[in-house]
């Protein structure tokens, strides 16, 4: 089983990731590909994992106002664009976190909000320094991370300034906060379409492994790579 894992641009955190990754699917081979890599398809993986990290180009995200976004790698965007679009063609489980949610929206269609603050959205990023956030969030009925995770509700951490502002036309929003962002997507229909889940907050940073909306997110992503037609 070999998994693609983006580079999240930070060499202090993407060991997190992998760490959180490896400890559900021990022998899973687990590899980095970034912009300075040579991997551009993903013929050969098994599944993509797409991390946090840097603003999506709002040139591609449509987000306003423009000054409210901070720092973005274009070569990262088109990188994940293109893998995104092999991970399609080659019909391979997705999942997507944080910023991994919100290229994926970008790459379907959709917009971003540039600055959640700026929009009237506080309780969403924790001060540098600070404590970890959290928030509760809202699972929609008869959604894939509803039966992913088996609860309605649950506690998720949040380090995100941007989020979904319009949804991307095959996608639908499976999970709010309180004050309605949204914090988790999916296939609107799936129609034979592979696995794809995507969430804003992140699991690899939560200490209570045992939270479905961590532990499950994980356990379904491999679960899906497992029986997927392709590897079968």
């Amino acid at each position: 089983m070999k998994i693609a894992v983006t580079d999240c641009g930070n060499p202090k955190k993407q060991p997190l990731y992998l760490g959180w990754l490896q400890q559900y699917q021990p022998e899973a081979e687990l590899v980095t590909v970034g912009h300075s890599g040579s991997v551009t398809s993903l013929e050969g993986f098994d599944g993509l994992v797409l991390t946090g990290g840097e603003d999506v180009d709002p040139l591609l995200s449509k987000a306003e106002p423009v000054e409210k976004v901070e720092a973005i790698d274009r070569k990262r965007d088109d990188l994940e664009f293109a893998l995104l679009a092999s991970s399609q063609q080659l019909r391979l489980p997705v999942l997507g976190i944080c910023r991994g949610l919100q290229v994926a929206n970008v790459f379907f269609g959709g917009t971003l909000i540039a600055d959640l603050p700026t929009a009237g959205y506080e309780a969403h990023t924790a001060l540098r320094g600070a404590p970890e956030l959290r928030h509760r969030i809202a699972v929609n009925e008869g959604t894939l991370l509803q039966t992913c995770t088996g609860v309605p509700i649950g506690d998720v951490n949040s380090y995100h300034h941007q989020a979904v502002r319009e949804p991307a036309p095959v996608l639908e929003v499976s999970a709010y906060s309180d004050d309605m962002v949204a914090e988790a997507m999916e296939w609107k229909q799936n129609d034979g379409r592979p696995f794809l889940l995507l969430v804003q907050w992140h699991p690899e940073r939560m200490t209570d492994r045992e939270n479905p909306f961590a532990a499950r997110i994980a356990e379904a992503f491999f679960t899906a790579v497992r029986t997927n037609d392709v590897t079968a």
